[in-house]
This record gives structure tokens, C-alpha cells and sequence, in this order.
């Protein structure tokens, strides 16, 4: 795969989005992840939070379709992310050779991820200006500021020794236009701990198949690394690892290259996971915990919530630790866009989401265990209208995307579906303003 620009294309474009032109209402985007045509759906919000589709646009790689799980095929948070300031999308493709399902026979690849990058136009519409190998296997989230782009590759060698790259982080330089270039010194290895072939080896319990290995690619949803993210002041980059059960904390050095990291783990070899995350505006650290403290997976309902205080030397101090919601499978964390009081935690196994208010010094506190339903959420994501917030969730078992009022006791109100992803076959990814 090479290096695509579109240049005569961007420059008309760019010259139609100039710097601080302003967008009409707002726009809702979802990744089919369709195995070799990844697409991207655009959805018009309307200022009520309604949501109509207008556009499906290409991202010119091609997505995992389905792997071990249909509703959770990426296994990560941040696989497609908004620039609001640059009006800028980006999303990954695994370029993913064959689909991988449960059952059948053991499919792994050495085909190298990309990134693709996209131009937002003021009615919300895309244009693609970019495709550029992701520097790893299974590029799975990305995590923006200004003019840096950080992926996630969640894919490892497996046992076929000619995938000699392990996961890891890569970072970009990304040009106004969207262009995306490698940023030099900028790829540090990610611990997927160690895969002989068979799931034994990394877990003791749980999941009954050999497919469930560390560091394949295409990786297992339950082990491989499930997301990366900036803290709010822009110094440390975040890496959640559910294999072994860390989080990875980068300092951001001179030019945007990342330091040695310091890594926590949890307590013991098992359980919990920590997948999805959010920060609330002091910077504290919202994490989810899809198998709760249980020594084995799957477990469900079993599934917590931590959060975290984040030190300059990268250490985590506890604020509030695994606390339970009585769902399954939370794994994706976002936060209502106003004051940030409210967590809300999509349950995939249960079809439902979470919600948790959250203290001024990151204290959590369970709402409501099933604020809403939605079939087999695997993404969320939020905007804000005037005086109202909407809450929106990617029901990857129906191929919709669920519209939520955001209530100012932070209840949920349903305001309709909007359809024309996949069927529990791979969609993951979402992005609003």
C-alpha cells in the first residue's frame, strides 16, 4: 500500500473549509469496518439531535469485518477520531486479508494497517485527502492534538515469524489539509504478553477456544491493547492493555516523541480489564473494566468502572476502584460535554448503558445500571446543541446509531435510531460535534 494524496482535490476543498469558517449544525459519523471497503456513514444532527444519513464515503482500505466477536470487532475505544478545531476525521483500517470467526479455522495475516484522513466541510459532509500505512499490525484506535496523531496497533507476530512487528504506538505529523506524514523516533513497543498458540497461555479460564491468543493478528477483542489518548494538558499519551492488564503512561517530549512509559498493572494475573477511557476536565482518569474483579472471562454481569489521578512521573493514584454496575461488558467511556458530571459506560453484553456521576475530584458514584438500551452498543459519543447535550451509541447488533437527550439529572431520553451499518457483522467507530 502506498502513500495516497489527492492534492488538487484537497486544495479545492481546503479552500472551501478556511480556518474559523463555522459548520451548520452538526454531523454524526460511523465506521462500517467492512472487511476491504471500509466506509464511513455521515449522519445530519438536526438541532433537536435527530439524526438523518446524507453521505457513505469510502476510507480506501479495507476494515476487519468479522473477527472473533461481530459486535466487537476492533476491541478498542478511538478507532475513529474528530479534530474539531482542524475539522478533521480519522479512522483506521485493519486491512484485514479474511474474516476470523468463532469456530471456524484460525485466520492471521502480516498485512500492515492504515490511517485515513479526511477534510469536514461546514454542512458535515467528508472528503477523503489521505491513506498512510499505520506503522504496525491491526491499527485499532488514534488519539489527536493539533498537529500530532498517535495510532494504536493492537496486532503482534503471532507464531508466524515473518510478522516480525509487535504492537505498538506510531506517531504522525498531520498538515492542515490532513495530510498525514511519519514522525521520526516516534514508535515505542506495547507488552501483549506472550501467545505459544493457544488462549491457556494467557488467561487460565473463561473463553473455551484456542483463538483467544496475545499478540495475533487479527487480536483477540479480550486480550489485545483497547485504546489511546491524550491527557487534557496534552504532556502524557495513555495506552489501556487488556492482556495484561496495564495502563501505559508516555511522557510527550521535545517534537512530540514519546518517553520510557510507566506502566501500572492491576493486582494479580486476571481480572480486571481495563478497555475503554475518558477524562473529565481536571484530568482525571475514567476507565472501564469489562470483567470487573473477577479472576475469569467471561464473567457477566460483573463489570466496574475506575478512576484514576494521573502523577507528572506517569504513576496512577486510586480515586475510586471497580466499582461494580451490574452489567456486562462495559468497555467504552464517554462523558456528558457540558460540565462533565455524568459518565456514561456503553455494556455490550447486555445491551445496555451505564451511568455514573463523577465529583469534582473524580470520585464515582453509580446512577442508574441501564440508563438506556441499545442493541449491542459498541462505541458512543457526544454533542452539544445551545443548552443541550445528546448522547449517541452505535448499536452494532441492529446497525444503528441510538439518539439520546442527556437530561440535567443526567437521565437518558431516547430521541430515535438512524440506520445503514452492518448487522452484527464488524461496525465500530464513532464521531460527533
Amino acid at each position: 500500500m502506498v502513500h495516497k494524496m489527492i492534492g488538487v482535490l484537497t486544495c479545492v476543498f481546503v479552500s472551501l473549509v478556511a480556518a474559523g469558517t463555522a459548520w451548520a449544525d452538526g454531523a454524526v459519523y460511523a465506521m462500517t469496518n467492512a472487511l476491504g471497503n471500509n466506509q464511513i456513514n455521515v449522519y445530519h444532527r438536526a438541532g433537536n439531535g435527530t439524526l438523518t444519513l446524507m453521505q457513505t464515503i469510502a476510507t480506501g482500505g479495507g476494515g476487519s469485518g468479522l473477527q472473533l466477536d461481530g459486535t466487537d470487532s476492533l476491541g478498542s475505544q478511538g478507532s475513529l477520531v474528530l479534530d474539531k478545531k482542524h475539522h478533521r476525521l480519522l479512522a483506521v483500517n485493519t486491512e484485514s486479508l479474511a474474516e476470523h470467526t468463532v469456530g471456524g479455522s484460525m485466520v492471521g495475516d502480516c498485512q500492515q494497517g492504515t490511517i485515513s484522513s479526511f477534510r469536514v466541510a461546514p454542512d458535515g459532509s467528508l472528503l477523503l485527502v489521505d491513506r498512510v500505512l499505520s506503522g504496525g499490525l491491526f491499527p485499532d484506535s488514534l488519539a489527536v492534538d493539533g498537529n500530532l496523531l498517535y495510532v494504536l496497533n493492537a496486532g503482534g507476530p503471532g507464531l508466524n515469524p515473518v510478522c516480525s512487528t509487535s504492537p505498538n504506538i506510531t506517531g504522525f505529523k498531520l498538515r492542515p489539509g490532513g495530510e498525514i506524514s511519519l514522525l521520526t523516533n516516534a514508535t515505542q513497543p506495547i507488552n501483549p504478553a506472550s501467545s505459544t498458540g493457544t488462549f491457556l497461555n494467557c488467561d487460565p479460564g473463561g473463553f473455551p477456544a484456542g483463538y483467544f491468543d496475545c499478540g495475533m493478528n487479527p487480536p483477540a477483542f479480550p486480550r489485545s491493547p483497547g485504546q489511546i489518548g491524550f491527557t487534557p494538558d496534552d504532556k502524557q499519551l495513555v495506552v489501556t492493555v487488556k492482556a495484561t492488564n496495564t495502563i501505559y503512561v508516555f511522557p510527550i517530549e521535545r517534537g512530540g516523541i514519546p518517553g520510557t512509559p510507566t506502566v501500572t498493572q492491576a493486582q494479580g494475573p486476571n481480572q480486571p480489564t481495563y478497555f475503554g477511557f475518558a477524562f473529565d476536565r481536571e484530568g482525571h482518569l475514567i476507565v472501564s473494566e469489562p470483567f470487573g474483579a473477577s479472576p475469569t472471562i467471561p464473567a457477566s454481569p460483573a463489570s466496574t468502572v475506575s478512576s484514576f489521578a494521573i502523577t507528572r512521573s506517569g504513576d496512577l493514584e486510586v480515586i475510586s476502584a471497580s466499582i461494580p454496575n451490574g452489567q456486562g461488558t462495559s468497555c467504552w467511556v464517554v462523558l456528558e460535554p457540558q460540565r462533565e458530571r455524568y459518565a456514561y459506560i456503553a455494556d455490550n453484553a447486555t445491551s445496555d448503558i451505564s451511568s455514573y456521576t463523577v465529583g469534582d475530584d473524580g470520585s464515582l458514584t453509580l446512577l442508574a445500571g441501564s440508563a438506556a438500551v441499545a442493541n449491542r452498543p459498541n462505541d458512543m459519543a457526544v454533542a452539544r446543541e445551545g443548552n443541550s447535550d445528546f448522547l449517541y451509541v452505535l448499536g452494532s447488533g441492529d446497525g444503528t446509531v441510538d439518539a439520546f437527550q442527556i437530561n440535567g439529572d443526567g437521565s437518558l431520553t431516547s430521541l430515535g435510531v438512524a440506520g445503514g451499518l452492518p448487522i452484527g457483522h464488524g461496525a465500530q467507530g464513532l464521531a460527533a460535534y
